[in-house]
Formats: structure tokens, sequence, C-alpha cells
């Protein structure tokens, strides 16, 4: 017989539009999608409207700008290297081991995960003020070509982000390369602890590579093309480079078998102490459950360290640090708070037949959830301000910690919300499990992220005014508004029905 030769598979880019398509398909509420394109759009007009503000800046505002350009671009550097990190090997658009059974290629989920990266309200963000940095570098002509090359410099560190992602998880694959990549990242926490201590961040700032972004995006504004296309053409060849350089690297660490085999599935723990009460029981095993999570336990570690130390190394002014408690607020509560019933996984059944009031419940979740988030905002707030020049207003110091509890209160009543009306199921045993799909995990960073940018924003600006009373008066109403939209949660999850539907989703999809 003549045998039949085996039909080629398609490439990695045709594959990766197959499972995006695939993934879009699978969302079956109307609202999640209506939610993505217009936050799609939000963001086109956003974008925008930053490159046609430079014309309207002031002379002192702009020289400003201009001049904090290269920490800008740091900035979003470390954003796209330190975050592919954090998820273990970056966002997937549908789990490898789901796929077994189809011929999907390894460099399908490198590609995913690239197109994936800006499904992240901070990336976004920042990728804004890239694009107002580059208007403003050339505000003499040439904007067309700066934002070439600083969409080249986002490629490239998008790139390099996903591959050293990808790297490091096939060396975590056993046991002595978690130890090695653990002394890796205990020698760089101790030397940035090292440059803010010293104060040479400055030097370090000075020394970053991205001055040389900065200048070729300034020569395309002065008509230099030659330093301009010298400076793009690296950038576009690294980045071509760190293409293949990453779909081997996620080939590799995808084939490693590692020795999560060798490992029981269930361990012997010491019994802990009985509890005086149901309540203290479920938020114990709620703790317990968000530190044996390795993606929970990994993003934690990071959301309750870098803020702050990036504050303190930049050393942010106080009247800037009335915005930071928003923004570390709302990225602890999308750490597990957007989906907390999953912190219950498989055992929620057993946990529904309980004896306890459905309410102690929900409670529990809340307590470990406040915890989470009023630690993470109050660490990033006290050690952002050890380095922060001269003596803060009283106005100043009331906006701060209206701002800790303003967002704090938002973040709770949104999670409570998100989690009782839209639960997802979640085992969260690997190092790059999500509490949610991509999508949704979207849709809650915008919910959870905008109420707090724009608490922040109008605190900041009530600050500057000297009158302490107007960031008290502020938060009454931010409280009041949280308030109602945690009772209605509350009350939503009284109903039998509601409580069977999240149970059911969290157990078994």
């Amino acid at each position: 017989m003549t045998g039949v030769a085996a039909p080629a598979l398609p490439s990695a880019r045709a594959q990766a539009r197959a499972l995006l398509l695939l993934r879009w398909q699978m969302v079956r509420t109307p609202g999640v999608k209506l939610a993505a394109v217009v936050v799609l759009c939000l963001l086109l007009l956003l974008l925008q409207a930053v490159l046609s503000s430079a014309g309207s800046l002031e002379q002192p505002a702009l020289e400003t700008a201009v001049a904090l350009a290269p920490e800008a671009f740091l900035g979003f550097g470390a954003l796209a290297l330190i975050a592919p990190l954090t998820a273990g090997g970056g966002t997937q658009v549908v789990a490898p081991e789901h796929l077994v059974a189809f011929p999907v290629r390894a460099s399908t989920h490198f590609v995913g995960g690239l197109v994936l990266a800006p499904a992240n309200l901070v990336w976004a963000a920042q990728l804004l003020v890239i694009a107002a940095m580059t208007a403003y570098l050339t505000l003499a002509g040439g904007t067309a070509l700066g934002l070439v090359t600083s969409a080249a410099y986002v490629l490239l560190t998008t790139v390099v982000g996903q591959a050293l992602a990808w790297t490091l998880t096939g060396v975590r694959a056993t046991r002595t390369g978690r130890r090695a990549v653990l002394v890796l990242s205990l020698a760089a926490a101790a030397a940035v602890v090292a440059v803010v201590r010293s104060g040479r961040g400055g030097d370090v700032l000075d020394a970053s590579p991205t001055l040389h972004v900065v200048q070729a995006v300034v020569a395309a504004g002065t008509g230099d093309l030659a330093r301009w296309g010298t400076t793009t053409g690296l950038l576009l060849a690294g980045s071509v480079v760190g293409l293949a350089l990453g779909a081997r690297a996620c080939s590799w660490a995808l084939a490693r078998p590692g020795d999560a085999g060798g490992r029981a599935e269930s361990v012997g723990v010491r019994r802990r102490a009985p509890r005086r009460s149901a309540l203290a029981e479920l938020v114990a095993v709620d703790r317990a459950s968000v530190w044996r999570a390795p993606a929970l336990r990994r993003g934690g570690l990071v959301l309750a360290v870098l803020p702050g130390v990036a504050a303190a190394g930049a050393q942010v002014p106080w009247e800037s640090l009335v915005v930071l408690p928003g923004l570390v607020a709302s990225g602890a509560g999308l750490l597990f708070g957007v989906n907390a019933f999953s912190l219950d996984g498989p055992g929620a059944l057993w946990l529904a037949s309980l004896p306890v009031r459905p309410r102690t419940a929900l409670a529990a979740k809340v307590l470990v959830l406040a915890e989470t988030v009023l630690g993470a905002v109050l660490l990033a707030v006290v050690v952002g301000s050890l380095r922060s020049p001269g003596a803060p207003e009283p106005a100043v110091v009331v906006a701060i910690a209206c701002g800790v509890v303003g967002s704090t209160a938002l973040v709770l009543a949104g999670c409570l919300s998100l989690s009782v009306r839209h639960p997802h199921r979640a085992d969260l045993r690997g190092p790059r499990d999500a509490v949610a799909p991509p999508g949704a995990l979207v849709v809650a960073s915008v919910r959870l992220a905008l109420p707090c940018a724009v608490l922040g924003i109008v605190l900041e600006g009530l600050a500057a005014t000297g009158l302490a009373w107007l960031p008290l008066a502020l938060l009454a109403p931010v409280l009041a508004v949280s308030a109602l939209v945690a009772v209605r949660a509350v009350r939503a999850w009284d109903a039998p029905v509601v409580r069977a539907r999240v149970v059911q989703a969290v157990a078994q999809g």
C-alpha cells in the first residue's frame, strides 16, 4: 500500500487566530462582548486624544514631560518584562492541557500570549503614556515616524518579556531550577533595594538604554533619519530574533516533563487549632487556599513589593501618592477577588453542604479579600512615601488616607458583585492558572480600575486646594455607593438559585 502523507500543520499564526475566534465564540454573555468592543473603542479614542494633546500643553509642563520620557519608556519596559513573569509564562488563549488531543504547535501558545498581552488595563495605560511622550517629543513634526519607533520598542519589550517568562517556566520545571530562580529573584530584589537606599536610582535611570530610544524619537522630529532609521531597525531586528527565540523557549518549556509527577497530589499538613466560630474557620481555609495556589502566591508577593519599591525608587512626590492606592487596590482585586469563590474549587460542593449560614461563607471571602487589598495598599503607600521629598501638607495626608479607604471600598464592592453574578471555574493548581478567562479579566480590570483611577485623580485635585475637608466630603458618597453595590450583591447571594449557580460554576464549570 502506498502511504498517504500527513497534511501539513497550519502555521502558528493561523492556529492562534483560530483559537482566538474559538475563545470569542465561547463567550456566552453578549454584555461581555459588547464591553470588550466598547473598551477597545475607548482606548482608540484615548489614543487619539493623547496624540493631539501636545499642542495644548504649556511650555513648563511640556518640558517636564519631555524630561521624564526615558523614565516613562523604562517603566513600560519593566512592566512588559515583569507582567508575564508573574503570570508564569504569559496569558494563554486556551490552556495547553485542554489541547492535548489536537495538533497545536507549541509556538501557537507563544503567539497567543503576545496577542493577549494588551489585555491588561495597566499595559494599555502605559501604552497611552508612551504615545503621549512620543507626541511631546515630536511636537515640531515627524510624529508618524516617532510612533513607528515607539511601536517597535513596545513590540521588542513585549516579545522579550514573553520569551523570558517561558524560559523561566521551563527552568522551574525541576526543583533545582525553582531554587535557582528563587535565588536570582532574591538577588534582584536585594539589588533594587540597595540601589534605592543608596540614592543611585537617578544614575541607573541615566544609564538606561531607553535614552537611545528617546533620542531616536526626537531624531524623527528633527529630520535626522539616519539616527532614527538605525535605532528603529535595531528594535525591529531584535523583535524578529525575540520571536524566533521565544517560540523555541515556549516549545522547550511545554515539552519539559518536570518533576511535578513525582510529587504527591495531597500531603499531610499539621492540624490547625480549632477556631472559635464558623466564620473564623472559613477565613482560615480561604487564607490557606490563597497561599497554597502558586499563581496567587506569586502574584501576591509581587503586588506587595513592586509598587512601593517602584514609587520609592522614583521618589514620587507626596501629591502623586494620592493616586497610588487606587492602582494597587484594583490590582489586588484582580488577584482573586473578581472570582473569590474560585478559592473553593471542587470543594465548593462540600463547603455548600456544611450547616453554615450562606452569609457566613460570603463574609469569609470578603474578610480575606479586604485583608489582601488593604494590606497591599498600605504597604505600597508606606514604602512609597519613605523617599518622597519634603513634608506633606495636611490636605495631602487626608487625601491619601481617603484614597486608601475609598479605593478599598470600591474594590471590595466591585469584587463582591462580580464574584456573585459572574462566577468561573479555576483550578489554580499551576503557576499559569488564572481566576477567570482572559476576556472576563479584561472587563473586570476596567470595572475595578476605572472608578479607582477617577477617585485618585479627583482626590489629587482636591488635595491641591489645601482644604483638608474636601477629600473627606468626597469619601462619604464613595462609601455610600460602595455600600449600595455590596448590599445588592449580598441580597442576590441570599437567593438559593444564585448560590446554586455559583457553586455549580466554581465546582464543575
